[in-house]
This record gives structure tokens, sequence and C-alpha cells, in this order.
């Protein structure tokens, strides 16, 4: 019949093919041969026997694998990450495997690699493609961030070149001349796209209001509309971040006691983070009873409490953070801050220190928190810092400060 889309009408036979080609697919391993009683015939280079779970249901839990992926789990979870990634890259069903290939990008971990080797030959053309644009990803990725060390690397040396040469004078000037000329660039440039990013959080809000109003089904909007709303207010919060690491405030010093400081700290960090029952945060206050230090109290309250956070973080639920005071040596106070999480490696800590580099690349962990505390210690506080750290032991940050003056 002319003008009727797809042409004769399908027989009964053919209705029942297909219905029984939708069971199979539902199911993930009904077919012919289980329905006739019979073991499926192997091929060479077939997958094994896959979960008798529906397919969806297993590619939702690699698609969960991803999320914790994008918050960047600890070492010894991003191993096991790693392994079920690898099993289920043998799984029977094609749309599976596409979603371990996708994963790939976000897989920080030489295993990326094995992964990628492993799909990039898959039989399928959809997996195999992604598979190596997912690759292709996560070398850029790699790249992207060896290209930012190497750039700093590049500016210590010719720092260190100048000190040489002119000597510490100059080479002091040159670095604030530096800094001062970064600060008004990143200054203007936040200014600028903190309007654009409230506009668009207006316009979206908007845009919600009139969905909300229509007769459009929340179903089909409310998840991408969800995201782009997270996605924007995460950079609003990066653009944040990224002026208060570059202010120069105005700084007004004082003599603060050491045992009032711990103790705020913790208030401070009890009431922002909710600290699990299997979680411990102690404050141990080592130094004599009236010792104090001479610094802009509130700055040093927020890398305090910022560097207590990602303690407690660090423990994933379970552990215990410390926060603790010493006299290391004469007319120096030291404060620690200590937990038995996963620790990190030397070149974890230096990627940790990088401004704009998080460790949790979530949507609340913008990259900031640890080098803008490095920055209260060193230069406001015209202390020390330092990081110990041994991976799945612990992490040991040192915050060393001028005791104020006995009266």
């Amino acid at each position: 019949m002319t003008g009727q889309r797809g042409g004769k009408r399908p027989s009964a036979r053919a209705k029942g093919r297909r219905a029984s080609a939708r069971k199979a697919d539902e199911g993930g391993e009904a077919g012919p041969a289980k329905r006739l009683g019979r073991a499926p015939t192997s091929r060479p280079g077939a997958r094994g026997p896959s979960s008798e779970r529906p397919w969806r249901e297993r590619r939702a839990d690699v698609e969960a694998l991803v999320e914790e992926l994008r918050a960047r789990p600890s070492s010894p979870r991003m191993r096991a990450i790693v392994e079920e990634l690898l099993a289920t890259a043998a799984d029977s069903k094609w749309e599976v495997r596409l979603a371990v290939a996708r994963a790939i990008a976000h897989v920080e971990h030489p295993d990326y690699a094995s992964l990628a080797e492993r799909l990039s030959g898959d039989d399928n053309s959809y997996v195999a493609k992604a598979a190596w644009a997912s690759a292709q990803r996560r070398r850029e990725l790699d790249l992207e961030y060896q290209s930012k060390s190497d750039e700093i690397d590049e500016v210590a040396a010719e720092l260190a070149q100048l000190r040489e040469a002119f000597g510490e004078r100059a080479a002091t000037a040159a670095e604030r001349v530096a800094e001062h000329r970064y600060r008004l660039l990143t200054n203007e440039t936040t200014h600028e796209m903190r309007t654009v990013v409230a506009s668009l959080l207006d316009a979206l809000a908007k845009l919600e209001g009139r969905l909300e109003a229509s007769r459009t089904a929340k179903k089909h909007y409310e998840r991408t509309l969800g995201i782009a709303r997270e996605r924007a207010s995460f950079l609003q919060r990066m653009l944040e971040d990224t002026k208060r690491l570059v202010d120069e405030p105005k700084l007004e010093r004082e003599d603060v006691a050491v045992d009032a400081l711990l103790e705020e700290v913790a208030d401070i960090v009890r009431g922002a983070l909710d600290v699990g029952p299997a979680v411990r945060f102690e404050v141990e206050v080592g130094t004599r009873p009236g010792t104090a230090v001479h610094v802009p109290r509130g700055r040093l309250l927020q890398a305090l409490s910022s560097l207590a956070k990602n303690a407690i973080e660090a423990l994933e639920g379970e552990g215990v953070v410390t926060l603790r005071s010493s006299s290391p040596r004469r007319d120096w106070v030291a404060l620690t801050v200590v937990d038995n999480g996963y620790g990190m490696n030397a070149e974890e800590i230096r990627q940790a220190l990088l401004p704009m580099v998080s460790t949790k690349k979530d949507d609340q962990h913008t990259g900031v928190g640890l080098p803008l505390a490095q920055k209260i210690i060193k230069r406001e506080c015209r202390g020390e810092f330092d990081i110990d750290s041994v991976p799945e032991q612990g992490t040991k940050v040192i915050c060393l400060l001028p005791e104020s003056p006995t009266p």
C-alpha cells in the first residue's frame, strides 16, 4: 500500500521472532539456544558468561563507578574500581562494554592503558571507537597536567637564575611585579565571568519556572536542567575561590592564644561537616599555657579549618584526625593536622598544591583550599608549611609559626 511506512504487515511468525529478540535483549542472556534448552554455541573470541542480572543493571553499575571516579577516590578504592572495570570489559553485552570504554577517560591510574588496549580491539565498532577516543582524552588530560607542572617548574627555574645572577633583592622584586600583574588580570577576568555566570543561573531559574508552569513532564527536563544548574554553580564557586586565592587582604595581626585557637577550629569543622560516629576528631595542646602566635586571626582560622576538613574527608568515614600544637624549637609553634587516611605520594602532594588542580573533582572541591592554606601560612602568617604523607597510612600537615614574644 502506497504511503504506508514499513510496506507489508509483519507476519505472526515475524512478530514472534521480534518478541523473542526483545526478550533476549532485556534479559541479556536469553536466546534461541536457551529457549530450546541447549547451551549457547561458542564462537572464536566469544565473551565469557555474564551475570544473570539484566544488562541495563550491569551498565548502571558501570555508570555508578564513573561517578565515583569523577569524585577522585582514594588510591585503594581507585585500584578496586579499575579491577571491576577490567572484569566488566569482558561482559557479553556491547552496551555494557561501551560504558566501560567511556569510563577510561576518568581512570587516573596506569591501568587505563590495559582497559584501552582490551577494548580498542573489541569486535563491536562502537565499543572500539569509544575506547580509542576515551583513552586519547585520558592522555590529553595527563599532558595538560604535565604541561602545567612543567610551566611552574620553568618559572621557578628562571626565578632561581635571576636570584643567582642579580641577588635576592632583584628576584623578590621581579616576583612581586609578576604576582601583581597576575592578580590584576585574574581579578578582571573573574569579575567579568562572575557576571556572566550569575546571568546564566538567573536564566536557568526562569527556564525552570516556565517549564514547571507548562504541561511538560518533569522527567523530560529535570535531570538535564539540574546538571546545568550544578555545573554553573560550581563554576561560580571556582571563580570566587580563585579571587580569594589571588587577593591580598588588609591584614590585622594580633596575639592569638594557641589553645583557644585549636578549640575554635574544632568547633568550626564540627559545625560544617557531618562527622560520622566512626571518625574521631581530637585536639591535643602540647604547648605551655599562655602560648600565643602573632597572626591575622581570621585568615589562620580559615587555613586550619580547611586543612582539618581535608583530613576528615581523607578518612572516608572511618579513622582519626588530630589537631595538635607543639614547640619544636625556641620561639616557634607548630600547629599540625594529622590523619590516618589514604595518604598521598610525592607526585600527588605536588599536584594537590597546584592552584585549581583538585584531587577531588566533584562539585564541591575547586582545587583552591590547600594552595590558599599554604599561602596564608607562608606569606600572611610569615611561617613555614610542609606536608608529610605516606600512601595508605596517612598525612601530616605542619604549619610552623613564630611565637608571640612573652610580655
